[in-house]
């Protein structure tokens, strides 16, 4: 052998392991090996025969009236078994030497082979029926281990969810009635079946019915793709799928049906199918033969080599058929196509019946009823008919527990009464299995009932010792050969009692697998190298395995893929002594080479030697020869130590028979499939039996290495098939996967592709991938993003590429062959031979240097160990020193689960597993816990997993447990662990933070335990350390003020929670938490000992938790009895909270008096019994999704009173209103003066309400500006539109927005800066002192959204949709809010203006863009901001018409330069201001009515009808203002006084949707929703057609909604690629959702806001809930971006043969969106919600009329309409001055209707009217001052 490169001398043979003592296995001496090799050579039929007859029942017809089940015993020579009939145990008299066959072998058509011609036998009966007969039915047949992980069993160690274990008698009746649900579906042997199902005992179930019928299956691992399954079905000519709604992987749960089963079978269409569809379509057509054959050849082309495929690849090959052929017009290309699509979606289905297994209990499911089938539904059917059957028999049953308790015999009995075991000839198929081949096409090749099981349970003895009652743990999944042979028929055929574990065996840490070795007293262990690769990767996880004991174990055993010495020893010294090196694969069907157990002879060293069993005639050949031209090669023996190819030169019985194909022959003749039958046959010679010239030797096409004492040595493959972690991938598989980009992107950079497999060190091999560019084009990101979900979607998570390394060329021939074997070697390292024959011998350096580049990054990224990266965690190992290698760390843990960091359960089972690990490194000196982003540290628990999947209490249990492992080990651990709270600590957040001995956050941090808004109490700890931490702070009174938090459930800010004492320090300006954490951490490991922060509170903590068992100090009874808690407790029961409330101080009790330890288990009970009642945690979930929660309890009341005010205003800390304020001389006060509304004091709910009675007078704290803020003393605030909503809550409640217990109204003023924040004063443009207008709009200033326009960046309104607002005395705003006042305006019009008239500006002269000359018409036009719209536009040269309520207002806007005036209450049509009816005939009356008031107004401009609208007066004027717009005018509007349900009726016209989209200015990328298919379930959709076509031409990203299923298929099937990113089919969310998703006919009409407020919010939420949400989700998911979270179309195409505009106008993206229709919508009445569109200024563009939202104008906007005041071009209206205790009252005349003029303002402390700027202001102040004294 040769050394590796850079060894200095060869490392000491490992030494041989002393075998363990055979029980079982004979093959103990190289003398019985040999004796067993001579017979097998001699006459391997009859070897084989005695094995066949030892270890199986045959079926023998001849003995008793029925025939019997007979085996041979191997000790008394003798035949036994049972009757058929009676089941009674028989001996039968047979002749001597009597085989149950005519012929043992029969290769008389070699190398299909035969074996036990003749003979009748049954997996199943050999693997089920016969161990219960004999009276082993109460043995556990399997155990079976769920993937969910509770950390805290085991003492901490961690335990399954779900482990249970099934018994024989019990797999028995489970395959009976599966047996029977399929017979009933008509299945009978011969049929075929599909199984994709997670590893659960249901799949054993399923799989051991087939057997018992002798119904043919095909095992598909779950890991595959959708394509791959379908190829998979559509070959085996699978009648039945049988799968499970999903299962769970690493704690979370994955979709089966709807990720795999349903798009096979929906998203792809059989090859030969397609071709025959897209043919007889074209002979529909009527096409020339010229073009029909065009067409068909190019639909031919992309068929080629495919089994199945999707119609839209299809299309892709007509659609470039079409493009070739000239003359053909555009329509006559789309009728072609068209026709072509309705073909293939109209294909026939593709199996009878989907069955279904209910494991994860996922809701919602996508269901097809004429297919699909639940299998508890099934078998439940089936299980009586067992019964029934059962009695029938004489058997007094009556349930399912009467039938097992029945002894074992008259239980099989009993069950064979209906469900027999079929006696099938010994080569009847059991299985196929596909795998892969170098050619691309999978190969399914097939096992039968005899030979294999026999072979495979023999193999089990000879390498494992297997023998009854043993416990055999299987690391495989059932749709690979090992699960299929090893954990399924190799164990259940031996009486070995088999593990069924669904999840990792290295999840939640690499313990897992050892855990179930010590739980299960596992004895045989079977895994592949990758596995136990993994493990040793990180010294970590060799504790993990460590912690649990192996000594059951009697032998563990490689299998698939080679090893090599290092892991081997690895093995041995971890797991078990006798861990042998196995070899077989797929074709094998079983164990081929091993180490023989209990064996000296053939020794077992740490050397990956494995040696061949006696009936496997293996060797390692060598090609000594080219090769013909049938592909086969001269062969040599190799020498000793001379790798080559392994072969086997003989038959056995378990090898696979051939490959499965000629369906046509494969017909049933009595029990056995006729002879004619050999499957693929020359493709299974060809593959395996002809490499080697003038020999027939099975090849496999792995290379070996074989040595003097008869072991070999295994080297991989020498084709290009690639074994990754043990799953054997084609790699020109992969390569056709990559290369089919071309065909889907036009634009593809991929020229070619070669895919090799290269050493991985947890892998073994992984796909690597070489691609040259097509000319002149390099890999982008995005294009490697797309080549791995290609091959995801095509090959499956296993086969995605490790890397894709680029070159410009690769190794090719003369002839024009890339050299493949080339780029291997130089992967691998190896010699690349002779580059003689080579066109581009330079290509070679090319590649290695490219390969030496690829390696080196690798390496780098190994060594440097920066990070250990988990699914939810990310440990970041920081060195504290200069010498990196040798220096204490410090590890950084971030918590990395979008959006919130919620700690989910698997979250939590992966915590408690980087605990362990950064616990036990001793480089690591402490460690900081940290959340990814700025918005969370941690936001408690994954509530939708509570409601959803958390059911009963041992579900629930897991949760609260594991997170208090977790804390647990956090605050006992031997270093500081120092929280880092970045932002949002809520709920197990904040429980886990403080957990952690330090606790640091922002400034902007968030605390809180808003569980009991829920109905739950804090789980994760926080009803025990929240009172502890309290009181070891000196919190004078601990638990009040935790009872405070936890059963107030209000959120609680950064420095209050430091003055409580929860957190240690607060971060600044200068120095973000991360950052003051790391310092903090280093200084104290620099120190352990000294008086550091961390140190003081590390120790402190320590010996808080040893004073925590023991009861608290604080006295509990005084605690429950204080002012403020009974407060809260009254506020819970009338909330309905008070089963919550008692839950959480029974927690509390349990702790503070018993202590810690017991709280936590306490707590933990409650909390589980909390999550799973349906009147509390269910429903308290439920209702917070719905926005329906009962409200939290208002916080503790400290604003002075009373006579406290009068103090406080005596010693200046409080002024009274109206005080004279001079800034920067006049000392701030610590409280003032607000208008607000407030939230009930008894229920915690505002109290919205009529102005009069809602709003009043409070005190509140005067805050202090930010950086970018400003503190200014209002002198005088606007009263608008605003306040009456924020005061109201129509239509939305401002405390949706915040938290506290008031809001105070008031959006903009006049005022005087108090106080400034530093970067506002580093600006420079304000200074404390000046007088400024207060404009009311925020913003997030530092958003990129910002510069486009500030409205567009978080933007709010001030008093409305913030906290807080200008009817209080000291204001916190914003810099780009103040603005210098216009000149010459008096302080009480400057305080007045900017809402009113600034968003009349916004609208004029950036929504509307006016024009001199045009025509306007303004509703409410005599009074606010209708009045400021028609005298803004008649001053900039505008004929402008108002409406008016009144003869007297008519004449008053005429004084104010009106063109005329049209007065609604005028007899003409004082009734034709409603909204628009809903039928036809009453929409044309409705018409009719408005036909005077548009005679009116043309009569008053010349003629025509209004280029603009401003619109304002709600859902009565809206339609007729619409009606008034004149051809291409444009509609805007801002508010909606008398109602938000608008409707208007379309005008004429049409356009193409290239137009509107030209109008509505699409830009490349941008996202687009078009409806498909509307109003009509017909396929062809012109108009949608045409749409996408443009969307496509224009670069944008679309998703198509249709109304149909059937309509989503026909446009996915129209191969637009990549243009159509998703298709959501709104019968599919019907279907899903139920009765929770409605799609109105036209948006709901909804009740009177100011009547009925609660019936007009429920109708607005259940729009949301039940249309938005759901159809939201599902355009969202498809166009979901890093900038567009939420998947907001930019544009929607909407329809005018529907009115889905209230949908599209709430979905559309906020601000910069825009719904489009082109088609005419002309007479058809269109609704939507008033709100979506003016507040977010959406748009909606028609072909003639365009409807625009238009709101509050933006700072720069505000500085434009001064410098247009100041120049004359607006005016500013004298305003009313209100007095501030009348603010109320002139709310309410607001509301009333009842007010005057246009501008309102409430006088703060203006001394009198009339001052125009401060010096006058200060002087009347002063003045004023001197008069007091």
């Amino acid at each position: 052998m040769s050394m590796s490169i850079g060894s200095k001398e060869p490392a000491p043979a490992p030494v041989a392991v002393t075998p363990p003592s055979a029980h079982v296995n004979h093959l103990t001496t190289r003398s019985a090996w040999e004796a067993a090799r001579t017979a097998c050579q001699s006459d391997p039929g009859a070897y084989h025969g005695d094995i066949a007859c030892r270890e199986l029942h045959w079926f023998e017809p001849t003995v008793g009236d029925q025939g019997a089940w007979i085996r041979l015993d191997a000790a008394s020579g003798q035949w036994h078994g049972f009757d058929a009939r009676t089941l009674q145990a028989v001996q039968p008299a047979l002749p001597e030497g009597y085989r149950p066959w005519h012929t043992a072998l029969d290769s008389s058509e070699a190398p299909f082979y035969r074996w036990f011609g003749g003979a009748l036998t049954n997996a199943c009966f050999n693997e089920i029926d016969r161990h219960v007969l004999e009276g082993h039915g109460a043995e556990a047949a399997l155990w079976f281990e769920g993937d969910r992980w509770d950390q805290s069993q085991d003492g901490g160690r961690g335990g399954p969810v779900v482990s249970y274990s099934v018994s024989r008698k019990q797999l028995l009746l489970e395959v009976a009635r599966c047996a029977l649900a399929l017979r009933n579906l008509g299945l009978r042997a011969g049929d075929r079946i599909a199984i994709n199902m997670p590893n659960i005992p249901e799949q054993v179930y399923w799989t051991e019915a087939c057997k018992r019928l002798g119904i043919v299956y095909t095992p598909v691992f779950g890991g595959f793709s959708d394509k791959t399954l379908s190829d998979r079905i559509h070959n085996a000519g699978a009648r039945v799928v049988i799968t499970a709604d999903g299962g769970y992987r690493n704690a979370q749960i994955v979709a089966f049906k709807e990720a795999y089963t349903d798009p096979a079978l929906d998203g792809y269409v059989p090859a030969e199918q397609a071709v025959r569809a897209v043919a007889q379509a074209l002979e529909s057509l009527g096409l020339d033969a010229h073009q029909s054959a065009r067409i068909l050849e190019g639909a031919e082309r992309v068929v080629a080599n495919e089994i199945t495929l999707e119609r839209s690849d299809i299309m892709r090959g007509v659609g470039r058929a079409l493009e070739s052929l000239s003359g053909l017009s555009s329509a006559e290309a789309s009728r072609i196509r068209t026709a072509i699509a309705s073909a293939l979606v109209t294909t026939p289905p593709r199996v009878d019946t989907v069955i279904v297994v209910r494991h994860t209990a996922q809701a919602d499911l996508l269901w097809r009823a004429e297919r699909d089938r639940w299998g508890h539904e099934l078998t439940g059917a089936a299980q009586q008919q067992l019964l029934a059957a059962a009695r029938a028999a004489g058997f007094a049953v009556q349930d399912e527990a009467s039938l097992l308790a029945l002894p074992d015999r008259e239980f099989v009995a009993a069950i064979w009464a209906a469900a027999p075991v079929e006696p099938l000839d010994a080569e009847f198929p059991l299985f196929f299995i596909y795998t892969s081949g170098s050619t691309g096409k999978p190969k399914g090749v097939v096992h039968v009932h005899g030979g294999y099981v026999s072979g495979v349970a023999h193999s089990m003895r000879v390498a494992f010792d297997a023998q009854a009652g043993d416990v055999m743990y299987v690391v495989a999944d059932p749709g690979w050969i090992t699960g299929q042979s090893y954990m399924i028929s190799g164990a259940l055929s031996t009486r070995v009692t088999t593990v069924i574990a669904e999840g990792a065996p290295v999840f939640p840490g690499a313990g897992r697998f050892a855990s179930i070795i010590e739980r299960l007293k596992v004895n045989i262990f079977k895994a592949g190298v990758t596995f136990l690769k993994t493990v040793m990767t990180d010294p970590q996880n060799v504790e993990d395995v460590r912690a649990y004991s192996r000594a059951s174990l009697r032998v563990a055993t490689f299998c698939a893929e080679p090893t090599s010495p290092v892991v081997q020893q690895f093995g041995m010294d971890l797991v078990t002594p006798w861990y042998t090196n196995s070899y077989w694969a797929t074709e094998h069907g079983g164990i081929v080479w091993t180490h023989l157990y209990g064996n000296a002879d053939f020794p077992l060293r740490a050397d990956a030697h494995t040696y061949p069993l006696p009936w496997i005639l293996g060797d390692v050949w060598v090609a000594d020869s080219e090769a013909d031209a049938s592909g086969s090669v001269q062969a040599r023996i190799a020498e000793v130590g001379e790798k080559g190819e392994i072969v086997i030169a003989a038959p056995f019985p378990y090898l696979c028979r051939t490959i499965w194909g000629a369906e046509a022959d494969f017909k049933i003749e009595g029990r056995a499939v006729a002879r004619g039958w050999r499957g693929d046959f020359e493709r299974y010679r060809k593959t395996y039996w002809t490499r080697w010239r003038d020999t027939l030797a099975y090849t496999q096409g792995d290379f070996a290495v074989k040595y003097a004492d008869g072991g070999f040595s295994l080297h991989g493959r020498s084709d290009d098939v690639i074994n990754v972690s043990g799953h054997r991938l084609g790699t020109e598989e992969i390569e056709g996967a990559i290369l089919r980009d071309k065909q889907v992107n036009p634009d593809s950079p991929v020229g070619n592709v070669i895919v090799v497999g290269a050493p991985h060190a947890q892998k073994g091999l992984t796909p690597l991938a070489f691609v040259k560019p097509a000319p002149g084009r390099k890999l982008a990101a995005e294009d490697r993003r797309r080549l791995i979900e290609t091959v995801r979607q095509e090959k499956g998570q296993v086969a995605i590429p490790e890397d894709f390394v680029e070159v410009s060329q690769f190794p090719e021939t003369r002839s024009g062959k890339y050299m493949r074997r080339m780029v291997r070697a130089l992967v691998e390292g190896q010699e690349v031979g002779d580059t003689s024959t080579l066109r581009n011998p330079e290509s070679i350096d090319e590649l290695r240097k490219a390969i030496r580049e690829w390696q080196a990054r690798q390496r780098v990224a190994d060594e440097q160990q920066l990070f250990e990266d988990f699914r939810y965690f990310r440990i970041h190992y920081h060195a504290t020193g200069r010498r990196r290698r040798d220096a204490a760390r410090i590890a950084v843990v971030t918590v990395n689960n979008p959006p919130v960091n919620a700690l989910n359960e698997r979250a939590l089972d992966e915590l408690n597993i980087v605990i362990d690990h950064v616990a036990r490194r001793d480089d690591v000196k402490a460690v900081i816990f940290t959340g990814q982003g700025t918005a969370a540290f941690v936001a408690g628990a994954d509530i939708r997993q509570l409601l959803e999947d958390v059911h009963t209490l041992d579900e629930a249990l897991p949760l609260p447990n594991n997170a208090h492992l977790a804390f647990r080990k956090i605050e006992s651990m031997g270093k500081p662990t120092i929280a880092a709270i970045n932002g949002v600590a809520l709920g197990g957040g904040m429980e886990f933070a403080m957990a952690c001995h330090v606790r640091l956050a922002e400034p902007a941090a968030t605390f809180g335990q808003p569980e009991v808004r829920l109905n739950l109490l804090p789980g994760y700890g926080g009803t025990q350390r929240l009172p502890r931490l309290l009181e070891q702070a000196g919190h004078p009174t601990p638990l009040v003020r935790a009872l405070e938090i936890i059963v107030g459930g209000r959120t609680v800010e950064a420095e209050q929670m430091h003055a409580d004492g929860l957190l240690h320090a607060l971060a600044d300006d200068h120095e973000d938490v991360l950052s003051l954490a790391t310092r903090l951490a280093t200084e104290y490991v620099k120190a352990p000992q000294g008086r550091s922060l961390v140190a003081r509170q590390f120790a402190a903590r320590r010996a808080a938790n040893e004073a925590w068992r023991a009861a608290g100090r604080d006295d509990l009874a005084a605690a429950l009895t204080d002012t403020e808690v009974l407060k809260l407790l009254e506020q819970a029961r009338t909330v309905g909270r008070a089963a919550t409330a008692a839950r959480i101080i029974d927690a509390v009790r349990t702790g503070w008096t018993s202590g810690v330890s017991e709280g936590l288990a306490r707590e933990a009970q409650l909390f589980a019994e909390a999550i799973i009642d349906p009147a509390g945690g269910k429903a308290g979930i439920r209702a917070f999704f719905d926005k329906q929660s009962a409200p939290l309890p208002v916080r503790r009341d400290v604003a002075p009173t009373g006579a406290e005010c009068k103090t406080l205003e005596r010693q200046g800390k409080l002024l009274p209103v109206g005080a004279a304020f001079f800034p920067g001389l006049t000392a701030l006060p610590q409280w003032q003066y607000g208008h607000a509304v407030v939230k009930d004091p008894r229920t915690g709910a505002p109290a919205h309400g009529l102005p009069r009675d809602a709003e009043r007078q409070i005190v509140l704290p005067v805050p202090s500006p930010g950086p970018n803020e400003a503190l200014v003393y209002v002198l005088a605030s606007e009263v608008n539109f605003n306040d009456i909503w924020a005061i109201t809550g129509i239509p939305v409640s401002p405390f949706e927005n915040h938290d506290l217990d008031y809001q105070v109204t008031g959006s903009g003023g006049v005022a005087l800066i108090a106080a400034v924040g530093s970067e506002v004063k580093r600006e420079g443009r304000l200074k404390v002192g000046d007088l400024v207008t207060v404009y009311s709009g925020q913003s997030d200033l530092l958003s990129p959204l910002a510069a486009r326009d500030p409205m567009y960046a978080g933007f709010s309104i001030q008093g409305y949709e913030t906290d807080t607002g200008s009817h209080q005395q000291f204001l916190l705003v914003q810099g780009p809010q103040l603005h210098p006042l216009p000149p010459d305006l008096t302080l009480e019009a400057a305080g007045s203006y900017v809402l009113n008239l600034g968003t009349v500006v916004r609208a004029l002269f950036t929504t509307l863009q006016i024009e001199t000359g045009k025509t306007l018409f303004v509703e409410g036009a005599a009074t606010g901001t209708g009045f400021e719209a028609l005298k803004s536009a008649a001053r900039n040269g505008l004929s402008a018409v108002g409406l008016v309520s009144s003869a007297e207002r008519a004449q008053f806007i005429a004084t104010q330069g009106a063109a005329g005036s049209i007065n609604r209450r005028d007899p003409r049509w004082s009734q034709a201001f409603t909204t628009v009816p809903t039928e036809a005939s009453a929409i044309a009356e409705w018409q009719r009515a408005g036909e005077p008031i548009l005679d009116e107004m043309r009569r008053q401009t010349g003629g025509r009808l209004a280029d603009y609208v401003v619109s304002h007066a709600g859902q009565e004027s809206f339609p007729r203002s619409f009606q008034l717009l004149a051809e291409h005018g444009t509609l805007t509007f801002y508010g909606a006084t008398s109602g938000y349900w608008f409707s208007f009726v379309g005008k004429t016209g049409a356009t193409t949707p290239e137009d509107m989209l030209r109008r509505a200015r699409l830009r490349a990328g941008e996202a687009v929703l078009l409806y498909y298919g509307v109003g009509s379930r017909d396929l062809l959709d012109a108009v949608g057609l045409q749409a996408i076509e443009a969307v496509r031409a224009a670069g944008g990203r679309l998703v198509v909604a249709t109304a149909s299923d059937a309509q989503r298929e026909f446009v996915q099937s129209l191969g637009f690629g990549d243009a159509v990113r998703g298709v959501v089919s709104i019968e599919e969310i019907r279907r899903k959702e139920g009765a929770d998703f409605d799609w109105p006919e036209a948006l709901p009409a909804m009740p009177d806001a100011k009547r009925e407020t609660a019936r007009f919010k429920e109708a607005v939420r259940q729009f949301q809930e039940r249309t938005m949400k759901p159809f939201g989700g599902a355009i969202g998911r498809w166009l979901r971006s890093a900038d567009n979270p939420r998947g907001y179309p930019d544009l929607i195409i909407e329809r005018a043969g529907h009115d889905a505009l209230a949908t599209s106008t709430s979905l559309v993206k906020p601000f910069t969106g825009r719904v489009v229709y082109c088609e005419s919508m002309q007479d058809r009445r269109y609704t939507f919600y008033a709100p979506q569109v003016w507040m977010r200024q959406r748009r909606i563009l028609m072909p003639t009329a365009t409807i625009a939202g238009t709101h509050l104008c933006n700072a720069y906007e505000v500085a434009r309409m001064n410098d247009m005041i100041a120049a004359g071009q607006l005016e500013v209206s004298a305003p009313t001055v209100v007095p501030w205790e009348e603010l109320p009252a002139a709310h309410q005349a607001m509301w009333d209707n009842t007010h005057a003029g246009a501008n309102y303002v409430v006088n703060h402390a203006l001394p009198r009217t009339g001052l125009r700027s401060r010096d006058e202001l200060y002087q009347e102040w002063s003045a004023l001052q001197g008069a007091a004294r």
